[in-house]
C-alpha cells in the first residue's frame, strides 16, 4: 500500500493520512488549492484505497490514473 502512496506523490497530486482512534481520515488536495474529496476508513489499507480510487476520479488525466487502471 504505501507503493499507491509513493505513486501519488510521484504523480504530484496532494493528500492527508492520518489515524485515529476509530480508524483513517484521509483527504485529497491541500489547503491552499483545496479538496476535492475525502473519507474515513477502518483500516489503513482501506483509507489508501479510497484514496487512490478518489484520485483517479478526480484526476483521470494524470499518470496515476493511468496506472492504477492497469493495476487495479
Amino acid at each position: 500500500m504505501t507503493d499507491i502512496l509513493q505513486e501519488l506523490h510521484r504523480s504530484e497530486i496532494n493528500f492527508e493520512l492520518w489515524g485515529r482512534d476509530d480508524g483513517f481520515e484521509w483527504k485529497l488536495g491541500d489547503p491552499l488549492n483545496g479538496y476535492g474529496a475525502n473519507g474515513h476508513a477502518k483500516t489503513c489499507d482501506l483509507a489508501i484505497t479510497a484514496l487512490a480510487n478518489a484520485a483517479i476520479e478526480y484526476f483521470p488525466a494524470s499518470k496515476f490514473a493511468r496506472e492504477w487502471r492497469c493495476i487495479a
